[in-house]
């Protein structure tokens, strides 16, 4: 065995080492090589999707990406932001594979600015306002009218969400201009939170009784204490698209979208599903 080690002169020894490295190299990288061309296609057929959506949506669409998981094996990222600010992220380059927008101004300049496919802009999903409150024996599902409206908030602290950040408070803040209550520094009556999210926050540390916020937010604590129609005003509606450069197929999963199992996960979230065909997917597009 000795005597095979040193067939080389001492001066080559080296050199006959670093060749037989080299050699065991290139084998080792083609090996490598041949085992990554096996198992790309798969990689890439599994990898991830990511959605973006409205912070409102962010229960139902973990509902329903946990469905897709279930049923495919392909995990579905959810974060969650304002439209505009997602639509934003999305121009800068930031990956998205589907959007879930609500529907208006920011998604029509998504479109124009080819944020989003126009092609695969479809309204799917309608959010309605609530009044929700600590106090259970108040449960209702039936809808206030002004006068109503007036009754119920009377004597109580009441929380809305910002009017000028979002929709929720947007509508909330007319709804409470028409009954004569003005939202000022001055009425402290009136608590303005960043976000539904904090108008909920309020009422679980006791900084207000009662709050305007979307029926995706009413949890088991926080009872529905009446539904707030808002007939003059366009539908609280989601649309759903694919993002402009989607680095997954996205085809599958929109179409499971429109399934009953997909449906009923966002029913049980607060949402009610708009079937195609109903005449309102284009209504929101109308000036």
């Amino acid at each position: 065995m000795e005597s095979a080690v040193r067939i080389f002169p001492a001066g080559n020894e080296l050199r006959a080492s670093g060749w037989q490295a080299r050699r065991m190299g290139l084998s080792i990288s083609a090996a490598l090589l041949c085992a990554a061309s096996l198992v790309a296609p798969a990689t890439a057929h599994a990898r991830d999707l990511v959605v973006y959506g409205e912070p409102t949506l962010q229960r139902a669409l973990k509902l329903v990406g946990s469905l897709w998981q279930w049923r495919t094996g392909t995990r579905v990222n959810v974060f969650v932001a304002p439209s505009d600010l997602s639509y934003a992220q999305i121009d800068r380059g930031a990956r998205c594979d589907v959007v879930f927008a609500l529907a208006g101004a920011a998604t029509e300049e998504a479109e124009r600015n080819n944020i989003i496919h126009a092609a695969t802009v479809e309204r799917v999903l309608r959010n309605s306002l609530v009044l929700i409150g600590t106090n259970a024996s108040a449960q209702s599902d039936k809808d206030a009218n002004p006068a109503h409206l007036a009754q119920l908030i009377a004597g109580k602290r009441l929380a809305i969400a910002n009017p000028d950040r979002d929709a929720a408070g947007a509508y909330a803040a007319d709804l409470l201009r028409k009954i004569g209550i003005i939202i000022d520094d001055r009425n402290k009556a009136i608590a303005v939170a960043e976000s539904t999210a904090g108008v909920v926050d309020m009422l679980a540390t006791g900084k207000a009784q009662l709050g305007f916020v979307y029926a995706t937010d009413a949890t088991v604590v926080f009872k529905v204490v009446a539904r707030l129609p808002v007939p003059d005003r366009p539908p609280l509606d989601y649309v759903i698209a694919q993002a402009r450069d989607p680095a997954s197929d996205t085809e599958p999963f929109i179409a499971f979208l429109k399934s009953a199992e997909a449906r009923a996960a966002f029913e049980s979230a607060g949402l009610t599903s708009i079937a195609a065909g109903n005449g309102a997917a284009d209504a929101w597009r109308q000036k």
